[in-house]
């Protein structure tokens, strides 16, 4: 089992962040000028408990709070800058949190705090400038909300490369600007194989400096950005690149522009931007999460002519349904534990049954299981918890408005399956794409951005048939979801020669339909043990008919995420914008995420392993409303050999980027 279910080693490393020094202050610097983006009206009653207050303590777009100095080897430094706009208010469960060095993964096998630990507490000092908080470095305290580990959401990071906070750069020639995405922050820009430092790094990888020190090598002045949750809202990310390309553009006078790349999910906060979101129509006037969505988007600067090139690396412009495909990515996050890099993504469940951890038997003290932590943790290990419903929201799906509905608590949905109340934690087990509503009656997810990101894209990519063996080891799910599946069924202890249960439909596309279509496509199991609560039917031999997860479906998904990426897809980026060079990978790794783009076992992906092609070699859709001499003279598109988690941290790449900007110097 143990190559089954260890834990990515190529997602971990992009759980970089930095070092422990107690945060300094800063004065703070000139104001920002205004812009109409922080101008508001007030908010129908319904959506303003979703928006946070705008200060009233600084006047502008943005005030810089202050600065925090790393060590020597790290950053520069980082300033604290927070924005004047209206932002949504961000939520955060133990798997989006900003993790302190205390907080980090550490196993023998997968020693991350010791690569990583330094990195991420280096973060965590940073917004604790506005904090203040001794939890920020004091073992074994737990940070209030807000605090340092989950700051607001008006609150981003900008950091300085160690050149560039010294002005040993050009400082006359175009900044940089780089863009994380998800289960990222700045440091994957500057170690993204970790320092434990005194320069070695993770699993031993050759690579230890990134993109920063690549570009100050060539004299360039290089910033980054780190948001606080790094599957934040879409909307509140774009305010802050256009917060913070104005106040790269105040550190450098006489500068015009700067010069952007965004990696994954970072492409999801500079599109809207520079496609001018505020102006966006076609929201609903009705639909709870649209109408917010459009506060959300009114909320964005207008696109000020301030990017030189921009630079979008293998960014889902057409969305993503990566997890809702995939089964097996959905069952090891709900296996691994909140700090582990896998742990940290979306799950399109609402619940799933306990028989598919993996676990095998009753749990006992002195074997701790790392293949099932989280909510997985001693559950499912016999057939009279096979069947128990693990709950993951609480929602069952939205009003004629729009809103979400709900019956229960999700405390209630998973006691009334047998947990104990004391085992129960609402953030612990809100781990859900679609979020969940808490006992106050409000709704809250860790994952709006991905929400946004959500969008069904089986149109163009089916969920292919890959009955026959030799997909065996190529798609994830034949490979390891569906035989685990068989293996938990079948075991019977009283009679190895009759299998104890089986899934209901030996057609595998039924139960990767399921997260898109719970009701069209529901995922059955038939069992032997019969009795459990949740059994919906018989078949003729008396086996249990059982449900083993459940969804709100991705039309759901889409419209709780305002319906983001249909309304990107229908503009343009501003044709202001003098150059956009969209690079994106064609490879798939070592292991892939994603294969359902290949049509024979031998074909191409079709993706970068994560995303597919149609998503991010997206050129057509930025330069919609351009001409074609512009589009012509100043977009281009090309794939690189590399497969999505390698795309922002080879050179090979940062190459192609920097001759780019040579060529537009």
């Amino acid at each position: 089992m143990r190559s089954t279910w260890t834990l990515s080693l190529t997602a971990a490393l992009l759980m970089a962040g930095c070092g422990a020094e107690p945060p300094s202050e800063a004065p703070a610097a000139p104001e920002a000028p205004e812009s109409a983006a922080t101008a508001e009206s007030p908010l129908d009653a319904d959506l303003a408990p979703y928006f946070d207050a705008i200060p009233t303590n600084f006047t502008g777009n943005y005030r810089v709070v202050g600065t925090y100095t790393p060590p020597t080897w790290s950053w520069g430094q980082i300033e604290l800058l927070e924005g004047r706009q209206r932002f949504r208010s961000e939520y955060y469960n133990p798997r989006t949190l900003k993790l302190r060095d205390q907080d980090t993964f550490q196993s023998s096998d997968y020693p991350l705090r010791t690569y990583f630990g330094s990195l991420n507490q280096q973060l965590v000092n940073a917004f604790n400038v506005y904090y203040g908080n001794s939890c920020a470095t004091t073992a074994g305290a737990t940070c209030p909300t807000p605090g340092p580990t989950k700051p607001e959401a008006r609150f981003v990071l900008l950091h300085k490369g160690r050149r560039t906070a010294v002005g040993d750069c050009q400082v006359t020639k175009t900044p940089t600007l780089l863009v994380h995405g998800a289960i990222q922050d700045a440091n994957v820009w500057l170690f993204p194989n970790g320092n434990n430092g005194s320069g070695a790094t993770y699993g031993g990888a050759a690579q230890l400096t990134g993109m920063v020190q690549d570009l100050e090598s060539k004299n360039r002045c290089v910033y980054a950005l780190t948001f606080g949750s790094f599957h934040g809202d879409n909307f509140n990310h774009a305010i802050h690149v256009a917060n913070a390309v104005q106040r790269i553009k105040a550190l450098h006078p006489g500068v015009a522009r700067v010069d952007v790349v965004a990696w994954s999910k970072g492409v999801l906060a500079v599109d809207p931007w520079l496609a001018n979101a505020a102006t966006w129509g076609g929201f609903s006037t009705t639909r709870f999460f649209e109408r917010l969505a459009k506060e959300q988007a009114s909320q964005v600067p207008a696109y000020d002519d301030s990017v030189r090139v921009y630079v979008p690396l293998s960014g889902p412009h057409k969305g993503i349904d990566l997890n809702f495909r995939h089964p097996i990515h959905t069952l090891t996050i709900a296996s691994t534990a909140s700090n582990a890099p896998v742990g940290r993504g979306p799950m399109p469940w609402t619940y799933f049954s306990a028989m598919q951890c993996v676990t095998f038997g009753y749990s006992v003290p002195w074997f701790n299981n790392p293949y099932a932590e989280s909510v997985c943790k001693d559950s499912g290990g016999v057939w009279t918890d096979y069947f128990r419903r693990i709950y993951l929201s609480n929602i069952t799906g939205l009003s004629s408005t729009g809103t979400p509905v709900y019956a229960s608590s999700l405390q209630t949905l998973n006691t009334n399956q047998g947990l104990s109340s004391s085992s129960f934690n609402f953030d612990d087990y809100n781990m859900s794409l679609f979020g969940a509503v808490n006992t106050s009656g409000k709704y809250v997810t860790a994952y709006p951005g991905q929400l946004q990101a959500a969008y069904d894209l089986r149109g163009t990519y089916p969920i292919p048939d890959r009955s026959a063996s030799a997909w065996d080891n190529i798609d994830p799910d034949e490979n390891r979801y569906f035989p685990w599946l068989d293996t938990k069924l079948i075991y019977n202890p009283y009679n190895p020669w009759v299998a104890a249960g089986y899934m209901a439909s030996s057609d595998h596309r039924v139960c990767r339909t399921t997260a898109f279509d719970p009701v069209g496509s529901p995922c059955f199991a038939y069992h032997a043990f019969n009795t459990n609560q949740n059994r919906e039917a018989y078949d003729s031999l008396m086996y249990g008919k059982y449900r083993i997860m459940d969804g709100l479906g991705i039309n759901a998904a889409m419209e709780m995420g305002g319906k983001f990426i249909t309304r990107l897809a229908e503009h343009g980026l501003d044709s202001r914008l003098p150059s956009l060079y969209v690079l994106y990978g064609t490879a798939g790794g070592a292991t892939p995420f994603e294969t359902d783009g290949m049509t024979s076992t031998t074909s191409t992906l079709r993706s970068d392993g994560v995303l597919f092609e149609a998503s991010i070699a997206a050129v057509n859709q930025l330069t919609q409303g351009w001409t074609s001499t512009k589009k012509t003279a100043d977009a281009k598109q090309e794939g690189m050999a590399y497969d999505h988690l390698s795309m922002g941290i080879t050179p090979a790449v940062w190459n192609k980027i920097s001759a780019h900007f040579v060529s537009r110097d």
